[in-house]
This record gives C-alpha cells, structure tokens and sequence, in this order.
C-alpha cells in the first residue's frame, strides 16, 4: 500500500520515527489509540476507532500535525508505531520519548482506554496546566448505569475514567444524542465542580465497514455461513456475546417459531465473540448449533470481510440489545439496504430511517410476530447512511480544526 508509505511520511517524518522529540509544529492532534494498538479485538469499537484515525491521518489540517499516540500500562504516552505496509498499529517502543504536550496542542482520546488514561492522569494534567486540551471520545456509560452487566474490573477502571474526564477534560465527544444528555445526567449527580467548564458535543458514526481498513478472510466456516444465507431466509444478529445484548429473547422467541411454525421460521446466524458472564448462553448456542435440524449458526470470529458479505444476504437483521451507546449494526445493515428490528430504545430511535422497525415486547411469541411481520415488510430499503468523512468533519468542527481548503 504505496498511499500508507507516504501517509508515514507525512504525518511521521522520518526524525519522529527514530527516538528524536516530536518535532516542532504550530500545533499537534495528538490521538490515542492505546487499546486497539495493544490488541484489535474486532468489535464494532475498534471499527470506529480505526475509520476515524484512517481519515483523521489523511486530512491536510491548517497548522495542525496529527500523531498517533498510545500509553501501556507502565509508560504514559509516547508516538504510537504505524506500519507503513497495511497502515495496522503497535504500541510504542520501550524506548520512545514520552510526549510533552504545550500550548494549542489537541489530545483526542479516540481510543476506548479506560483502564490507561486514569494510569496517566499526571500526564495528561502537566498537558492540560501547559496550555494542551483534553478531548476525549465517549461511547457510553453503561458500566456506570448498568454494572450487573460487565466484569466488577470494568466498572473499576470505568469509574476511574470517567472521574478523570470530570477533572480533567475540556470537551467530551459523544457518540449520540443519548450518551450527551447520560454525560449531562453524570455531571450533574456527581456535582462536578468544573461542569459549566465541559463543552458536550455530538459526533455520528458512519456504518461503512469498507472504510475502516476491514480486516480480511472467510474461513470454510465464513463460506458455508455465506451459502446458507444465499439459499435459506436468514435473520442476522451481531455483537459481543454479553448479558446486555439480548440473545436470549431472539433465542426464546425462535425457539416458539421452531415449534409452532417451523416452516416460516428463519435461520439464525449470529457473529460475536464469546464475551462475559454468558457461559450458559455460549452452551445454549453450541447446543443449538449442533441440533440435527440446524436452524443456527454461531460464528465466533468473524472478519469485517465476512461481516459485510453476511450483511449484504440477511433478510433481517435483528438487534434486540438492552442499552447501547449508538447502535453501529443498526447503521452498517441500512448502508446495505437491509431491513432491521430494533428494541425500542430511545438511541435507536436516534437512527430512524426507511427499513428500521421497533418492537417493545420481547417475550417469545411477541417477539416471533414481529420479526415475521417485519421480514414480510416491503422490499428492503434503499442504502443509505453517513460517510465516515461526515463522522470525521463533525468530530473535527467540535474541536475548533478546519481542513486545508483546496487550490481555486
């Protein structure tokens, strides 16, 4: 990839990319992206987090030099590695100079890294007491409204961020409507002292996976999912296997069809990796799976490559989670004109368009009717959704940048 080496070039030059200091620049967007450096996990987090750096990296910003950055759990941050070769990230060396942040310089925590930035709260504060904002990405906070839902070391380290948030940022970027005015509510319980000093804005996201630098492969597993969708009606759910999403009301409601309507029901495909707190549900899907009649398909790993050829042959898919941040299947599903049951949630209203249905009832045989009404609505809708640059632009906007204008 001929276009990434010269990306390196550009926002990287080559004194960075040794152990020098950050070079001289009018002002620099330093991004974190911590997390998906250490490990990209594959989830729909780490497919924003990547778009949104891909297209940040290629924007040409008035006196602004934009740097990737990462911080591990011993070193707080330093440039982030790029590999000029497919553009993936690694943290930084043991040996990478920290970075001192100054006037006009723009952190921007992208990255879901919860359990870092409180690790670095010292840094950031000497950034923020030299002159640099703290801007940083919020996609929900559901480990603070729901904690029954994560792992108790979630929360720990989820409280901890967001009390450095309340301390010590200048702006919050939030991923919907619903997370801003959550934020506003934390604000206000909390009685952050600085509150008025906070600006909450609102940046959409895109769901176009061919624009996220998508990860890559089918499998023989990927392919027979692929066949199967092409030639049998197909509902399509996607998502971490967690308490919150709602995989166990989709199953109880399909389980009633396979009994009661065995010809109209469905096939079942779910991608998601195995998650927390479900290993009774991870043995309901293993045992479905190898029923004889399979009437389901779990696939655990999936590549963004496999994503999008499933999204394109769903007849429906479904998204029946209890809280969420956004809802980036719901968007990624419309892009390709497919039709999508949602739980009526305030946030997924947020997202209203042609070919995205509600239902409020979700026990068994509630839920059986309105995924069979839903997949014999009218023909699927047209595609339809942002761009990434229209995430970028409005994420942009927020933190005060404008983009080079292009020669007359």
């Amino acid at each position: 990839m001929n276009w990434i080496a010269g990306l390196l070039e550009r926002i990287i030059p080559s004194a960075v990319r040794r152990t020098d200091p950050l070079p001289a620049a009018p002002r620099r967007l330093l991004v974190d992206l911590s997390t998906i450096a250490q490990h990209d996990a594959g989830t729909g987090i780490q497919r924003v987090v990547r778009a949104i750096w891909l297209h940040l990296a290629r924007v040409q910003l008035d006196g602004i030099l934009v740097l990737p950055v990462a911080a591990t759990a011993k070193r707080g941050y330093a440039l982030a590695t790029v590999d000029a070769a497919n553009g993936g990230l690694s943290l930084p060396s043991a040996d990478a100079p920290l970075i001192h942040a100054g006037p006009g310089d723009i952190f921007l925590g992208l990255d879901l890294a919860a359990h870092r930035l409180s690790r670095h709260q010292r840094q950031l504060a000497r950034w923020r007491r030299a002159g640099a904002s703290i801007n940083i990405v919020i996609y929900d906070l559901l480990p603070l409204q729901h904690p029954h839902w994560f792992p108790h070391s979630t929360g720990r380290n989820f409280r901890k961020w967001i009390g450095v948030v309340g301390r010590l940022s200048d702006r919050t970027i939030c991923i919907s409507q619903q997370v801003a005015a959550d934020f506003h509510a934390w604000l206000a319980a909390s009685k952050v002292a600085r509150r008025d000093a906070i600006a909450v804005t609102v940046m959409p996201l895109s769901g176009a996976v061919d624009a996220t630098n998508p990860s890559c492969g089918i499998g023989e597993k990927g392919r027979a999912a692929i066949a199967r969708a092409e030639r049998a009606r197909t509902i399509l759910m996607v998502g971490t296997i967690e308490p919150r999403k709602g995989h166990d009301c989709v199953l109880d409601a399909m389980e009633y069809l396979w009994q009661t309507q065995p010809a109209e029901a469905p096939h079942v495909l779910i991608v998601g990796r195995p998650g927390w707190r479900t290993e009774a549900m991870q043995a309901r899907l293993a045992a479905l799976e190898a029923r004889a009649d399979h009437r389901l398909t779990w696939l655990s790993r999936a590549s963004d490559e496999l994503l999008a050829a499933l999204y394109a042959r769903a007849a429906l898919v479904v998204m029946p989670s209890r809280g969420e941040g956004f809802g980036l299947p719901i968007v990624e599903a419309l892009r390709q004109g497919r039709k999508v049951l949602a739980r009526d949630l305030p946030v997924f209203r947020e997202l209203a368009r042609p070919g995205l249905f509600y239902f409020d009832d979700d026990r068994p045989a509630a839920l059986a009717d309105s995924i069979l009404a839903t997949l014999l609505e009218a023909d699927p809708p047209i595609p339809v959704g942002e761009d990434w640059d229209d995430s970028v632009d409005s994420l942009l906007r927020a933190l005060g940048l404008e983009q080079k204008k292009a020669p007359a």
